[in-house]
């Protein structure tokens, strides 16, 4: 949790992506918000495994897609050696089984690719201890409430 003079400060990203494009984009466009900078990147499950103990994160940003493990098992690993470190879903499935999987293995949040400010929306959030759903991913889980 932090509260606002700690959210002052840039929080540190660790960005999980597979696609090397993709990653250059999210790091470019988070560099650009005033109070985010991306700390580390790995392009997969295990390079991640490996970094993120000494990493110095404040959140995990991870595509659904990995090479190398399920972002569902990814998450598992990530609540049992980091458990206070909040997750954040990034993806292009926008089907409710892969949201309803994720916050079941301890995502505190999924958002959609391509829709930039919702994805800052999503991070300031979570950072400030909330969780984060779309409207359109709460109405596909039926959840009325924030």
């Amino acid at each position: 949790m932090y509260s606002r003079k700690e959210m002052a400060m840039r929080a540190n990203i660790y960005l999980i992506e597979d696609h090397p494009l993709m990653q250059k984009m999210f790091r470019e466009f988070l560099e650009r918000v005033a109070d985010l900078q991306v700390c580390s990147m790995a392009a997969s499950a295990q390079e991640a495994l490996a970094q993120l103990p000494t990493a110095g994160a404040d959140l995990v940003l991870i595509d659904i897609s990995l090479p190398d493990m399920s972002s569902i098992d990814l998450l598992a690993k990530l609540q049992a050696t980091l458990p206070t470190l909040p997750c954040l879903i990034l993806s292009g499935h926008q089907e409710a089984v892969y949201v309803q999987r994720s916050l079941a293995a301890g995502a505190k949040g999924y958002v959609a690719k391509g829709n930039p400010m919702e994805l800052v929306t999503a991070i300031q959030q979570v950072l400030a201890g909330d969780s984060y759903l779309s409207e359109l991913m709460r109405m596909k889980l039926g959840v009325l409430h924030r």
